[in-house]
Order: structure tokens, then sequence, then C-alpha cells
């Protein structure tokens, strides 16, 4: 058994002192004991009593703009995803979780830290949550889409733009599936940008060359009905090509070329209906003018009766002599200028303006035809026509078709009048014991009318003289009108 070195001094010290007390005699003195030398255990020194210092307080660092700034750039991303639109809910509750974070920030900043670390994440997961939520809503309407413009047949339309929103597509779905999700984001307003786009110009350009379609069919239903094919023929064959031209390359995806082809159909048309118009209507009116021209001519060599039983003798006269001052204008070339619907340009139904040079002014008009209040026998009727051509013809030549045509009703009106005032004879009466002569009588004869029944024309042409139908009497000169 091992002792310590201090216990090992005390045995030893104590057998030496056993083994002298044996040895030695009484008569020795006996030497006084030693001490025995106390072996004290090692105390440890105890330490020195540091002197009490008070505690320092520390104060918390207090929350920096940084770290709120971070925690607002998070929820401003993620509401840039659009978190507000596609989850309102938990975006509003983000903004209160940030509110309540900032405001902690004045008691608590550590605390106020941890929270806005935690708004970080949460607004971070919020925006993956988002942007797959626009990833579900980007691959419906890019359907939707496509859709929509297989419709329109735009693959056929505008296959190189169609194709193009084809490979935007292609790279969107690459970008999702190697979880780019932002750029992937991009890709797909871009892709679905540019569907809206091809669709809405697709759409609008065939809407345009369908309208240019109807366009021009109107104008060709007009030119047919002013007769194109009579006044216009050239012009109505050169636009019905441009139109199946025009319809043929818009069959054939060619929509550009349709466009630019039916524009010119249409105003060709449009040159074919007013074309046809004016020539048309130039042309009535001067069958028309003809027409009258003849019948004042003709009358102005008939013999007329006045109120009195007078026999006016005939006036010739030659309208050429009034176009030869003022020869007829060919306005079949003002297609330009002139306007079918121009409202300076009268209707068939508009009554004549006032004149001051001896035409009357109570020409009653009704149901297009011209009607002459015919009591004053003396009245120059003949005059009133020649006046009313002389002015068609004026209004004819300045494109005024209408109003001319109206001038040459009016005075073929007159004629009728000077026309049953006409005397082509004259009859004296006679009397004869069988058969003696009658207003029957003389309108059966072979030189005045052949018929008994047109007795009625030579009263009237006589009234001024015979009272009573009934009752002539010999020797009373008769006039007869032309048959």
């Amino acid at each position: 058994m091992k002792f310590s070195r201090p216990l090992r001094i005390l045995i030893t010290t104590l057998s030496v002192v056993l083994i002298l007390s044996f040895a030695g005699c009484k008569s020795t003195p006996e030497p006084e004991p030693e001490e025995t030398p106390v072996v004290e255990e090692p105390v440890e020194p105890t330490p020195e009593t540091e002197p009490e210092v008070e505690p320092v307080v520390v104060e918390p660092e207090p929350l920096s703009k940084v770290d709120v700034d971070a925690a607002r750039a998070a929820v401003q991303r993620a509401n840039l995803m659009g978190a507000n639109s596609y989850y309102p809910a938990e975006y509003r509750d983000l903004i209160a979780e940030l509110n309540t974070a900032v405001t902690l920030g004045d008691s608590d900043p550590d605390a106020a830290r941890a929270a806005l670390l935690v708004v970080i994440a949460d607004a971070d997961s919020l925006y993956d949550k988002t942007l797959l939520a626009r990833k579900t809503e980007y691959e419906s309407k890019y359907y939707r889409y496509d859709t929509a413009l297989t419709d329109i047949e735009a693959d056929k339309f505008a296959a190189e733009e169609y194709a193009q929103t084809q490979a935007l597509a292609l790279e969107t779905v690459s970008l999702f599936e190697s979880g780019e999700l932002a750029a992937a984001q991009a890709k797909a307003d871009e892709t679905l940008a540019a569907q809206a786009r091809l669709h809405y110009n697709l759409s609008e350009n065939i809407r345009y060359v369908g309208i240019l379609r109807r366009d021009t069919e109107n104008y060709l239903g007009d030119a047919e009905d002013n007769e194109a094919f009579i006044y216009a023929p050239e012009e109505l064959r050169k636009a019905n090509d441009l139109y199946f031209n025009g319809f043929s390359a818009f069959r054939n995806y060619e929509i550009e070329e349709s466009a630019s082809i039916l524009t010119e159909a249409k105003r060709q048309a449009v040159l074919a209906a007013r074309i046809s118009a004016v020539r048309k209507k130039q042309s009535e009116t001067d069958t028309l003018m003809a027409e009258t021209q003849r019948r004042i001519e003709n009358a102005s060599r008939l013999r007329t009766i006045d109120s009195e039983g007078a026999v006016n003798e005939a006036r010739p006269w030659d309208g050429n002599v009034f176009l030869q001052t003022n020869p007829l204008i060919d306005h079949s070339s003002d297609v330009g200028t002139i306007d079918i619907e121009d409202p300076h340009l009268r209707d068939l139904n508009e009554p004549v303006e006032n004149e001051s040079d001896g035409v009357p002014t109570d020409i009653p008009i009704k149901d297009g035809e011209t009607q002459v209040n015919a009591d004053e026998q003396n009245a120059d009727y003949l005059l009133f026509a020649q006046t009313l051509w002389e002015k068609g013809v004026s209004a004819r030549n300045a494109g005024q078709f209408d109003l001319a045509n109206d001038y040459f009703r009016q005075a073929q009106a007159y004629i009728d009048v000077h026309e049953a005032n006409a005397v082509s004879q004259t009859y004296t009466v006679v009397y004869r014991e069988v058969a003696t002569d009658c207003l029957w009588r003389i309108a059966e004869m072979d030189q005045i009318f052949d018929n008994p029944f047109m007795w009625p024309k030579i009263w009237r042409a006589n009234r001024r003289i015979i009272q009573n139908p009934d009752l002539i009497y010999p020797g009373q000169i008769l006039a007869i009108p032309p048959r």
C-alpha cells in the first residue's frame, strides 16, 4: 500500500523513537522528546474576493431601415406578381403582418426583426404560389387564344405571325420546366400579348375586307339599277372583274392582296354607278327635252282660236335656233364632281320657284304630272311652253337634270292647253231640209273627225259663240280643232 509522503515521514519518525527507548539506560538522561512535526494537509489558497461591479444594461440595437425595406421589397415582389389579385385574403394578411412587425420595432426591435424575417418568408411563399397560379392561368388562356386564332384561320392568313406565337409558347414551357419561374412568367405574358395582338389585327383585317366586299356589292347593285350595262358597260365590267379577283385572293388567304384589289373594285363600282347614273339621267333628260321640243315646234304650226272666236295664225318656232347659241354639254365624264344625292338638285315633287318673267306661279303639281289652270284662254301658252323649255335646256347644261325635267314637263302641260285651242280648219254651218247640220253630224264628217262622239271637242273650241250645244245657226263659222 502506498502512503502519502507526510504520512511516510511520520511513520519513520515514530519507528526511530521506539528503537532508541528500548536500547538506552535509566542513568542516561532521557533526551527531551522531539516535537512531533505536525503535518498539515495542504490547503488551497483562498482566492481574493473581487469587488462587486454593478451590471451594465445593454440597450437592444434599434430596428434598421434596411430590415424594413427588405421585408417591404419581398411583399412588393409578391404584389407585382399579382398576389393581390389571385390571393387577396392572404395578401391582406401579409400586409397586416408587415405592419405589425414594423410597429413592434418601437418596443422590441429584436422581436420585430424576427417578425420581419417571417414576413419575408411568407412573402416569398406567396410569390411562388401566385407564380404557379399564373402558370395555370396562362395555360388556360393560351389554349383559348390558340383556338380563337384557329377559328379565324390565322395559320393560313398569317402563317409567319402564327408560327411566332407557337415558338414563344415553347420557350415559355421550357422556362417553366427548368424552374425559371420569373422568366417563364415574363415569356408567358409576351406569348399571350402576341396572340391577342394577332387575333385583333387579323380580325380587323378580315372585317375590313368584309366591309369592302359589302360596299362593292352595294355599288355594283346601284350601277345595275342605273343600267350600267347600257350606259357604262366598260366600267361595270372592270368593277366586276376586280371584285371577283379580290374575292378569289381572299379565299386564297392573301388578305393584303384581297384588300388592295377590293379597294380598287369599290372605287371602280362607285365610278360605274355614278357614270351610269349621270348618263342615264342625261339620256332621259335629253329624250324628254327632244320630245318637248318636237311638241312645241308642232304646236307652233297650229292656228288657234281665242275667247272671242277669232282665229290666230300659226307662229312657227324652231328650238334648234336656241340650241345653236346654247350647245348641249356632255356631263357623262363629270363623275368626280357630281353627287347623285346633291341637295342642290331638285326633287321631282319639289315645286318650281317663283319666276318674274311671265311664267305663272299657280301651276299645281300632283302625282308627278303637271296640270295647267286654263281658265284664261287669252294667255299665250305657246310662249310659256317655249320659255320653260329654254329654262330646261339651261338647267340641263348646268347638270341639274331633275330641275330640267321639271321645266320640260311644265312646258308640255302648256302645250296641252295650246293644242286644245288649236284650229286645223273652219266649218260654216249649213241649213238643210233633211239632216241639217248639228255638232253630232259635223263631227261625223270624214273631213272633220269621222266620229260623231267627238262633237264635245267642237263645242269646247267654240263655246264662246255656242251657248247651247243643241242650237247652232246657219252661217256660223266653227273652229275645228285638230284630231
